[in-house]
């Protein structure tokens, strides 16, 4: 009879251990809860910004179309929230809290020789989460003024803990800021 060492199993157990080793049931359940959480994050990351993509896009179309409106128009004293109805008249997908998140700022250049004199900074943004609005400058200039137009709008990410949001401006609620840019002359009027 020879004794086995203290600290070696016995002999049954250690053929019950190699034989549940070389099973295979359960390596689909492995694999799949290793690489279904990269899949889900990438598909997030994807799905998140198609949809960035299509509301920056739709806004940036709004913002140009209420410019145009303002150029061609026979209206010559537009005030802050027109300009806000016209933007917002245009977009389908940013409609819930559309006049309350943009911020609008006009700001007439001034021509200088080498520099047009552009406001200098990131645009002002919303801040929803603290109910900040900022004050912006709103000129609509004269005959031949060149204006540039800057707006700012807070929006909702669909996925706010996906990787993806780490990367974009923010305000202190997690909201993300889109700012779309615009320039135009103010024609003569006859």
């Amino acid at each position: 009879m020879t004794r086995e060492h203290p600290t070696t199993p016995p002999r049954g157990l250690r053929r019950m251990w190699r034989r549940l080793m070389r099973r295979e049931d359960g390596n689909a359940t492995i694999e799949f809860a290793i690489l279904f959480p990269a899949f889900m994050l990438i598909f997030m990351a994807i799905f998140e910004t198609g949809m960035l993509m299509t509301r920056y896009m739709m806004f940036d179309r709004a913002l140009d179309i209420a410019v145009r409106e303002m150029r061609i128009s026979n209206n010559r004293n537009f005030t802050q929230a027109q300009v806000k109805t016209l933007l917002c008249a245009q977009t389908v997908i940013l409609r819930n809290h559309c006049m309350e998140d943009i911020t609008l700022e006009m700001v007439r250049l001034q021509e200088n020789s080498n520099d047009w004199g552009f406001p200098a900074g990131q645009a002002q943004c919303r801040d929803r989460a603290q109910q900040i609005t900022p004050v912006t400058k709103f000129d609509i200039g004269g005959n031949n003024d060149i204006i540039f137009v800057r707006a700012c709008m807070a929006i909702e990410p669909f996925f706010p803990t996906a990787s993806l949001g780490a990367f974009l401006t923010r305000d202190s609620g997690g909201q993300l800021n889109m700012v779309a840019l615009s320039a135009f002359s103010v024609e003569p009027t006859q």
